[in-house]
Parts: C-alpha cells; structure tokens; sequence
C-alpha cells in the first residue's frame, strides 16, 4: 500500500482505494454478476420465445397454403411483426454485449486484484474503469444507429426540433414530440 501511494514522479502521496476480498466480491456481484446472469437469463427467454413464434408462423403458414401449388405470400402484418421483434432483440443483445465487453475487465480485476496481492498497475485499472465509463457514452450511439425511433428523436433533439425530421400525421399536421406510434396507429402522450 505504501509503495503505490507514494508518487515518485512528484514527490507527493495520493488516496489509493484499496478493498478487502470479501468486499471486493460482494461489490462486483452484486453491481455486475447478478445483473449480468438476470440479462442473460432474459435474453435466452427472448430467443426462445422468438423461436417458438417463428415455428408457430411457419407451421401456421404450411397450413394455410393453396393445394393447387400456387405461392401462398404470409401475412404481411405477421412478417412486418417477427422483421420487427427480431430487430428489437437484435438491438437489445448488441447494447447487452457491448454493456458485458465494456465493464467485465473492470469486474473481473476488481475480484482478482485483492488476490493477487494488488499487483494490478495503477493504470490498467484506469483503463479498464475508463473503458466502462464509455460504454455510457456509447449508449446514445448504439440506440440511435439500431433504432430508427431513437435516431428521429435524437435529429429533433439535436436539431432544435426541426421540421423535417418530424414525423407528418395523416392531417397534415407535424406530429408534436410527445406521440407514438403503436400497432400502426398514433397516440398523443399527455
């Protein structure tokens, strides 16, 4: 502790916060694991979920098929809807695997460091906290790149609400901020 307190650069001591095992694990499971191992649990609902309705089209679509060999074309509400529950867990898993691949260094230097003495360099762990520090500053990008929702928001937003990227009503009228869309219908939030 003394060594790496002691600046030799500068010729003066700085506040290194140091843990104990116990609190080191604790920290990181209760701040990461367990909100890691909750996110995969509910992303592998998803999929399967998504699975099964895709069977289900599938079989339901089989089913409905013209005897008479002509193309039968699905529903299009039906694809719109999996092309649209396929984008959003799409999205969702990238944000998660960038959320996991940006704060797991962090975490996992977190616990071994109290057993390994505290030999991790100083600024390794500034890499590594700083790298999720970024992962906030990604957020923004990621949604607005996945999401076409988020990207008009952003545009309004950024660009004092400008006229162009707002969304026209069926009246004629600009679509205040305050609205969305929901099974292809507009509501008003108030």
């Amino acid at each position: 502790i003394q060594q790496r307190q002691f600046n030799k650069a500068s010729n003066s001591t700085y506040c290194i916060f140091m843990v104990n095992k116990p609190y080191a694990i604790t920290c990181s499971v209760v701040a990461f694991y367990i909100p890691f191992l909750l996110m995969v649990l509910a992303y592998y609902r998803i999929y399967v979920t998504a699975r099964e309705h895709a069977r289900q089209i599938q079989v339901l679509q089989r089913a409905g098929a013209p005897t008479d060999g002509r193309q039968h074309h699905p529903d299009q509400h039906s694809t719109h809807r999996m092309k649209t529950e396929t984008k959003a867990a799409k999205t969702l898993c990238i944000i998660m695997g960038c959320f996991c691949l940006c704060w797991a260094p962090f975490f996992i230097t977190n616990i071994v460091d109290p057993f390994i003495n505290y030999t991790v360099p100083g600024k390794l762990w500034t890499a590594f906290l700083w790298l999720g520090y970024i992962n906030s500053g990604l957020n923004p990008f990621l949604y607005a790149f996945l999401n076409k929702s988020f990207r008009r928001a952003f545009l309004i937003i950024l660009c004092c609400g400008d006229e162009r990227y707002r969304r026209p009503s069926i009246l004629g009228q600009t679509v205040p901020c305050s609205t969305t869309t929901i099974n292809g219908s507009t509501h008003v939030l108030r």
